[in-house]
């Protein structure tokens, strides 16, 4: 006779089966139609993955677990630009606007799990949920518009009082609030961590991993595939995936194709590992922050920082701070500001703080797919990478290794930037 099952075990089962149904029903909408048809890819055929963050990393994965032959190159080491300074938020939050972005995101959530269930604990993912407050009345009207937007989307998205609030993070003193909402089904990862599972899976599956390895040419070869000029000599593919974050218009120009970027940069605040204090992601109206599973405690910054002098000198773009002094000024006041929410975060220690520059396309919407200028180059860059990471591994690895064009990604394409 078998176990009863325990109310967890049931709902645990309902939200497995939840996902599958979804992504299903996202897999239909994604082979709903094949009208842009490739030659079927061989087995046979070489792919070179450019960049060794988390999409580069999720790419690889997909592709060398399907068996395809892949080669990823990483100019310095994995997780070394954005994916390894991000906030590492996975959401389909009220920001991800118009609904097919959300859609988007919201597959990529799903995907993240499913992912989790398939590594298992080394894959370093907490699941509390986002408590999202404002006490600024503009703000807060706006984030009761859009979260009543999303649940008519059908995301599951609430409206929680104090009570319930102080519930789910009891540690957490939101102070006077117009409106909070709980998004259930998002989360956090270490993204640095969960990019090194990746590689290290697509290496036992046959991958190749290289770094440090920079592309300095490209050479498109017709049908005959490409070649990169590369720190490591000349290596040849039939195709090559441009997935190297913020480089990623300075190589595809060498291939005489547009991908581009507008400059965004993001301040993250680590602490030292800490008792365990919050469960979920926090977002506040100048500050968010979470904590990993190892104990340390993630800080954001504002959306919009001040205009002030400091800020001002990032204008130039610099690849890390000015000089320490700069670095302490913007982790003092971001852990400040994340300690009027959390208390506890007055006094602790700081590990680091990171200057990152996301790569956000010019029109702020993901660029994947193949260029126009040329079928054997595959671009894929996005802001949002860590929430889109897994989901876009599998896409990209369906219509690099089958031959197919998938519908969701339409609104995505590199043409749109062709001419």
């Amino acid at each position: 006779m078998k176990p009863a099952r325990t109310h967890q075990q049931i709902r645990s089962r309902g939200l497995n089966m939840k996902r599958r149904q979804l992504l299903q029903l996202g897999a239909g909408l994604l082979l709903g139609g094949m009208n842009g048809v490739r030659a079927l890819a061989r087995s046979a055929d070489h792919v070179i993955v450019v960049g060794g963050g988390i999409v580069g990393a999720s790419i690889c994965y997909q592709l060398a677990r399907r068996g395809a032959r892949v080669t990823l190159l990483e100019k310095s080491h994995p997780a070394a630009g954005a994916t390894g300074k991000s906030f590492a938020w996975i959401n389909a939050n009220v920001s991800k606007q118009p609904r097919h972005y959300h859609a988007l995101n919201r597959l990529g959530v799903h995907a993240f799990h499913d992912l989790q269930q398939e590594i298992g604990a080394e894959l370093p993912v907490r699941w509390g949920g986002t408590l999202e407050w404002y006490a600024n009345e503009e703000r807060a009207a706006e984030l009761r518009r859009l979260a009543r937007q999303q649940q008519a989307w059908g995301y599951p998205i609430r409206f929680v009082d104090q009570a319930e609030f102080a519930r789910h993070e009891p540690r957490a003193t939101p102070g006077t609030t117009l409106v909070a909402t709980y998004s259930e089904h998002e989360g956090s990862v270490d993204s640095a961590a969960a990019t090194r599972v990746l590689l290290r899976r697509a290496q036992v599956a046959g991958a190749t991993v290289l770094y440090p390895c920079e592309v300095q040419g490209i050479a498109l070869k017709g049908a005959r595939g490409i070649t990169l000029q590369t720190t490591q000599g000349e290596l040849h593919a039939e195709r090559v995936v441009l997935a190297c974050g913020v480089d990623t218009p300075r190589l595809a120009a060498l291939a005489q194709v547009r991908a581009p970027l507008k400059p965004s940069p993001g301040i993250v605040v680590r602490s030292t590992p800490q008792p365990p204090w919050v469960q979920g992601v926090l977002v506040a109206e100048d500050s968010h922050f979470h904590q990993q599973a190892d104990g340390r405690v993630l800080m954001g910054d504002d959306y919009g920082p001040p205009a002030t002098e400091p800020h001002q000198q990032l204008a130039s773009q610099p690849a890390d701070f000015p000089g320490p002094d700069f670095s302490e000024l913007h982790g003092q006041r971001i852990r400040r500001q994340a300690a009027r929410y959390l208390p506890a975060l007055a006094d602790v220690p700081l590990e680091s703080v990171s200057l990152c520059w996301r790569p956000v396309p010019r029109d702020d919407f993901p660029i994947i797919g193949y260029a126009p200028q040329s079928p054997q180059l595959y671009v894929a860059v996005m802001h949002s990478g860590v929430t889109l990471g897994p989901l876009v591994g599998e896409l990209a690895a369906m219509e690099l290794l089958e031959g197919v064009e998938i519908d969701l990604l339409a609104p995505y394409r590199p043409a749109r930037f062709a001419g």
